[in-house]
């Protein structure tokens, strides 16, 4: 995030403009719009002088905090990068904080419908988004796609490094993470705690802190620590939970922390304390004794009517009536790479095109390879040619030259199936 901030500050000069709620960030030449809508969510309007007549809608991640209102450059993500080639860049905060997919889609959707009452219908109008703005932006261009008389809403959608199999699929592998990390360091809940149901995140009223819990991972697996200063217990813990969860080792505090307190958030938040997830009938597998880990891990079925909730926010269907390209970090331990096979696997027709790069890490992309797979998108949508490869990597060279820095894409790589990441279950 650091590194959009100083590039956003070199690409963009930083003005003001008054918005409705409060001054904020704002490019010269650029009329900013600020505001929150009756839903709650507060969002941000930023229509360039040399305006193109096309709207680029864009989704946040992943944020358990409160919304709040939009002030900074940055709150329009990537879209910023668009504002001197003419394009409108809008953003909603959504009403609310947290796995918020289903609303987040109808608070983008009021956004884009404002935006039509205020300047008119665009020519074109995208959906762009990263993270859990990515399963947005693949929900919006299913369920808002077309007005009820099949005519497009939406050109062209851009799911950036998004949970695109679905919300259970990917709680699924979270509640996995928890449960094996409890079985082997039994120090989340400590034995001489409140003991609760793991798929609770955490227990109601508990006040652990992010800080607290990496603490407690350190202390069972040494993941702070030189390989060579960890005890045995320790490495083999490390080695154990990694083997069977199938994460890499530097996304081990960042996986676990969203499967404590985005679990919680979800499940004591939203599902009303039913559990959305299960491992019923789920055999693990890569540890130093596979027969113990099944015995003796914590097991837990789920309820109908959270398991409906997760679906209905969401559940990615693939059908889709518009142009769609993804992109996504190889590396992805966060949001694995999987999920695109499994995304492919559920569209519906051919207007699907996937990019991928060779980068460690979760929405790791640099400008180049972002302007390039948007313009590659604007060119299947105006001029209808389809992207290839070789054109995605041409126009990542050609915005290389701009912010010096690098093009990272993999053209051949391919995706194992979801279920060599996240074992299958019946929900």
């Amino acid at each position: 995030m650091k590194r959009i901030i100083i590039a956003l500050f070199l690409v963009l000069a930083i003005g003001c403009a008054t918005g409705l709620l409060a001054q904020g960030e704002c490019p010269p030449d650029t009329e900013c719009i600020r505001g929150q809508d009756e839903a709650g969510a507060y969002y941000f309007i930023a229509v360039p002088a040399n305006y193109n007549n096309r709207l680029v809608l864009w989704n946040h991640g992943y944020d358990l905090a409160p919304p709040q209102p939009l002030l900074r450059l940055m709150d329009l993500g990537y879209g910023s990068l668009l504002l001197n080639e003419g394009f409108a860049v809008a953003a909603s905060s959504y009403r609310s904080g947290g796995w918020v997919v289903a609303d987040g889609a109808a608070d983008t959707e009021n956004l884009r419908k404002l935006f039509v009452e205020t300047y008119g219908q665009p020519d074109y109008t995208y959906v762009v988004g990263a993270s859990e703005g990515g399963i947005i932006t693949a929900a919006i261009a299913e369920l808002y796609g077309t007005d009820a008389n099949g005519n497009l809403q939406y050109n062209g959608a851009l799911p950036m490094c998004g949970p695109l199999a679905g919300g259970r699929r990917n709680f699924y592998g979270a509640f996995d993470l928890r449960v094996v990390y409890q079985y082997y360091c039994r120090n989340l809940p400590r034995p001489t705690e409140p003991q609760y149901e793991l798929y609770l995140g955490l227990r109601p009223g508990d006040t652990l802190t992010q800080p607290e819990l990496y603490a407690r991972i350190n202390e069972c697996t040494g993941i702070d620590l030189p390989p060579g200063d960890r005890s045995t217990t320790q490495r083999a813990n490390l080695a154990n939970i990694l083997n069977v969860a199938k994460i890499p080792e530097g996304f081990l505090k960042t996986d676990l922390s969203y499967a404590t307190f985005a679990m919680a958030e979800l499940v004591q938040g939203r599902t009303r304390g039913g559990s959305p997830v299960t491992n019923l009938g789920v055999m693990y597998s890569g540890s130093t004794d596979d027969a113990a880990l099944n015995r003796d891990v914590y097991r837990h079925g789920s309820d109908p009517d959270a398991v409906e909730y997760i679906r209905g926010s969401y559940d990615t269907t693939g059908v889709v009536p518009m142009p769609t390209l993804t992109i996504h970090t190889i590396g992805d331990g966060l949001v694995i790479v999987e999920n695109e096979r499994a995304y492919r696997e559920l569209f519906k027709g051919d207007d699907l095109f996937q990019t991928y790069t060779l980068a460690p890490g979760h929405c790791q992309f640099t400008f180049s390879e972002f302007e390039a797979v948007f313009h590659a998108l604007q060119e299947w949508v105006v001029d209808g040619t389809r992207p290839s490869h070789d054109r995605v990597l041409a126009l990542c060279n050609q915005y290389r030259a701009i912010f010096g820095d690098s093009c990272n894409f993999n053209p051949t790589y391919q995706p194992n199936p979801l279920e060599t990441r996240i074992l299958p279950r019946d929900p």
